[in-house]
């Protein structure tokens, strides 16, 4: 039988079919498009409540583990580091006091990627860190900068270098983390004189990467994350 009944521990019996049928997947007994027991037929074969499977069917759904398609049931899905992130991110409310936390990440995350940027940015890659700071400085005015473009450019900067660092699980994680922040780069860019200060900030980074100097792009980027932080 691929499905066992859920015994009694410590943690809920919905927690236990997610963590079985996660293994299930992880073992390749359960296979992308595979479909699972109606759920009424499920709740029998591991011995738990409708409530139980339903609660875990949701939960591994947001996860990015299963489809549920109505009227046809549910669907084990094609998974990799994207989806699954993109499943969790998308579930998450990040509550005021964890705003540090997500910075404490981003800020180890994205030090390493300016580092790596540094080491393996095409040259042509380079180029277009320059541009975007460039063309970035060309629409302050009076010291000043549209909210609008100053997030364009912001987000357009922080993109380059991530792909620059040559990582693609770095930069589906920091994509993610972005998707998290978004609201806090709407925030602090609105608050008088950080957009224009950002891309004076982005400026000394970009020249760091230009110089292939590790150390300077680590030490910029440090100081702009935590300098952003402070805005909030």
């Amino acid at each position: 039988m691929l499905f066992e009944p859920v015994v009694m521990e410590k943690t809920s019996r919905s927690e236990r079919i997610v963590e079985q049928i996660r293994s299930l997947i992880r073992e390749g007994k359960l296979n992308p498009g595979d479909k699972l027991p109606p759920e009424r037929e499920l709740a029998q074969i591991l011995n738990v409540s409708r409530t139980s499977v339903r609660e875990a069917i949701k939960t591994l759904a947001t996860m990015g583990l299963l489809v549920i398609k109505k009227g046809l049931g549910v669907y084990i899905i094609e998974t990799n580091v994207e989806s699954i992130l993109n499943g969790v991110t998308n579930a998450l409310v990040v509550k005021e006091d964890e705003i540090a936390q997500l910075f404490e990440v981003r800020m180890i995350l994205e030090t390493q990627a300016v580092t790596w940027a540094v080491e393996r940015a095409s040259d042509i890659e380079v180029e277009n860190i320059l541009s975007i700071v460039k063309t970035a400085k060309e629409q302050i005015v009076d010291n000043t900068i549209n909210a609008e473009i100053a997030r364009e450019y912001d987000a357009k900067f922080h993109q380059a270098i991530i792909e620059a660092s040559h990582n693609s699980i770095l930069m589906i994680i920091l994509q993610s983390l972005v998707c998290l922040l978004e609201k806090m780069r709407e925030k602090t860019l609105s608050v008088p004189g950080r957009a224009v200060q950002s891309i004076f900030d982005h400026e000394q980074i970009a020249v760091a990467i230009a110089n292939r100097d590790k150390k300077k792009a680590h030490d910029t980027m440090f100081r702009h994350i935590e300098s952003v932080e402070r805005s909030l």
